[in-house]
This record gives C-alpha cells, sequence and structure tokens, in this order.
C-alpha cells in the first residue's frame, strides 16, 4: 500500500491521504479530522458537507481520473511517448504530474 499526501501549493497542511493498493490497483481517500470543507478539494468537499471522511475506491478513482490525461485522449500515443511510458497507466501518469490539476492548486506527495 502507497500512501500519498493531498495539500494545496502555498499550504503545507495535509487535507488528504490518496492510499493505492497496488495489487488491486484501487485507490482510497482519508480526510483528516481538522480538514474542513472549504480546504478541501471541491469533490471531497461535498462528502466533507455529509460527515463522510472515507472515500471509497469508486469516488476516489473519479477524483484521480480527474487529474490525469484520459486514455481517449487525441495523440494518447505520442503523450505516453514523450513521458517516456509504452502503455497508458494511470497510476504513473498520476505521479509524474504529482496529481496535479489546472483545475485547482492541489498536488500529491509520497508520504
Amino acid at each position: 500500500m502507497s500512501r500519498y499526501a493531498i495539500k494545496r501549493n502555498n499550504k503545507n497542511k495535509i487535507v488528504g491521504i490518496l492510499n493505492y493498493d497496488e495489487r488491486t490497483k484501487k485507490y482510497t481517500i482519508d480526510i483528516p479530522e481538522n480538514v474542513t470543507s472549504t480546504e478541501a478539494p471541491f469533490m471531497m468537499s461535498l462528502f466533507l458537507k455529509k460527515g463522510i471522511r472515507s472515500i471509497d475506491s469508486d469516488w476516489s478513482m473519479r477524483w484521480v481520473q480527474s487529474r490525469i490525461i484520459p486514455s481517449s485522449r487525441q495523440n494518447i500515443g505520442e503523450i505516453l511517448r514523450v513521458n517516456g511510458m509504452r502503455s497508458y497507466d494511470e497510476h504513473k501518469l498520476l505521479l509524474k504530474n504529482e496529481g496535479r490539476s489546472c483545475q485547482d492548486e492541489f498536488y500529491i506527495e509520497h508520504m
């Protein structure tokens, strides 16, 4: 199991923990007790507003997929080649860009 801190660019506070099970290739997200809905990424804030701090593998995968290049992207082969990859691998793509998205200022960091 690999664990990654979810952080905001200009703050050192961990707003979530992304867990990755290499065997099953599934993710889960845990949100620490000291994180409020205004500090968390949008999708996580929706769970926090309902009092949920552990996000299941389906929703966690949706969060991951929102942060990587989709497999259906035009010229995906060229994008993979430029990144030194032979095949599409969500986890490797996530790590290559540190989980960054142009939609917000959150990123992941290995714990």
